[in-house]
């Protein structure tokens, strides 16, 4: 018999095993993101009580160019165990996902592909892509830059991102992109640039850092992305934003029933930011 639901008992110490084959990440880790981002465990699919996929669910907003406010749920470590694979266990999962999302009155899921040719497999699942994205890279270039708590990140954010479709993320969700990354450059800052203020979310892999999204005027990109380089004290690569002429698409949605086309279509040109990868 087959049965989706929340994770119970013993079933999340499988679905803890599954997320760290297939991602690599140990259970602190994920306890971590459990308590921040997603408190209602994961989801599972289990065949005769034998755990087959797994995936977790937070929530998130979806802002549009106008103001309206949308809720998003965020599909995050989907996996399914190696020796079931190729079985439509994923594809039953995420159906599963989209009508509980339904059920608690949410908008459209959200996702991230890990890679490129995993957006034909979620478009089998009804997600279009969109959350154009471009990689800034400059040589180091210092500029102030100040470590900011999720609070004061959150805020400088939406700042930045007014009159632009995009996601918001909670203190919890931000208080552990914070992190994510246990060296010491990690973090979310402020940065002072000729044109205003920028915000960036480092982290500073010792094999090469990622400025997860670097937000400024864009005139200012290159020199925040020096500013990022100089922290790190070697190159580094700054997601920013892009239109669908300009970069690849980051991410996709599947939008549920009732949401306008409309609607679809600012939100897909919007910046979906941090992916938690």
């Amino acid at each position: 018999m087959i049965q989706i639901h929340h994770a119970r008992g013993g079933e999340a110490d499988a679905a803890a095993a599954l997320w760290m084959e297939v991602f690599g990440d140990d259970p602190a880790f994920q306890r971590e993101f459990y308590r921040l981002c997603a408190p209602a465990g994961p989801l599972v699919l289990t065949e005769d009580g034998e755990l087959r996929s797994m995936l977790a669910l937070p929530e998130l907003a979806l802002v549009l160019a106008d103001g309206r406010r949308l809720r998003a749920g965020y599909v995050y470590a989907l996996a399914t165990r190696p020796d079931c694979r190729g079985q439509g266990w994923a594809a039953m999962l995420l159906e599963t996902a989209a009508g509980l999302a339904r059920g608690r009155g949410l908008d459209c899921l959200l996702t991230v592909p890990a890679h490129p040719e995993l957006f034909r497999f979620f478009a089998q699942s009804g997600f279009q892509p969109g959350f154009y994205v471009r990689e800034a890279e400059a040589p180091p270039a210092p500029a102030p830059m100040e470590k900011i708590p999720p609070e004061e990140y959150a805020a400088l954010r939406e700042s930045l991102l007014a009159g632009r479709a995009h996601t918001v993320y909670t203190s919890g969700q931000l208080d552990f992109q914070r992190g994510l990354c246990p060296h010491p450059a990690s973090g979310l800052y402020r940065l002072e640039l000729p044109r205003g203020p920028g915000c960036a979310a480092v982290e500073d892999w010792p094999e090469r850092p990622v400025v997860k999204e670097l937000l400024c005027a864009r005139s200012d990109t290159e020199q925040g992305a020096g500013a990022c380089a100089a922290l790190c004290g070697r190159p580094v690569r700054a997601r920013t934003p892009a239109g669908p002429g300009e970069g690849e698409p980051f991410g996709a949605a599947r939008w549920l029933e009732g949401t306008p086309a409309s609607i679809q279509d600012l939100a897909l040109d919007g910046w979906l930011g941090l992916a938690f990868d």
